[in-house]
């Protein structure tokens, strides 16, 4: 996969326990917003790395397990950028009057 050149802060997205949290990082990819996507389960992150767009990062990994997390995002930091959050639970996700990544990287 080629490194996206734009080093903005990047979301870890962790598919595995909320769907509203799968609903967002499906938004994040649809508007080109670099994003790493994580699940223990490769059915999860299979359609994230069908037409991947350069922006997103797709990697199987149990996010319980310190050394996978770890893992992860460096994984993600090699390849997009700082990861400034991991978002699980859908009460990690930003607020819906907070800019979106999408919304501060245009207004770069």
């Amino acid at each position: 996969m080629r490194k996206h050149t734009h080093t903005p802060d990047v979301a870890l997205v962790v598919l595995d326990d909320d769907p509203s949290v799968l609903d967002y990082a499906r938004t994040l990819v649809a508007h080109d917003v670099p994003v790493s996507v994580v699940s223990s389960s490769y059915s999860m992150v299979v359609p994230f790395m069908l037409g991947n767009n350069g922006h997103t990062v797709a990697l199987v990994a149990d996010v319980d397990d310190t050394d996978q997390l770890a893992g992860a995002i460096v994984a993600t930091e090699r390849r997009l950028g700082h990861v400034d959050r991991v978002i699980r639970y859908s009460a990690d996700l930003p607020d819906a009057s907070a800019p979106t990544p999408h919304t501060t990287a245009s207004a770069a």
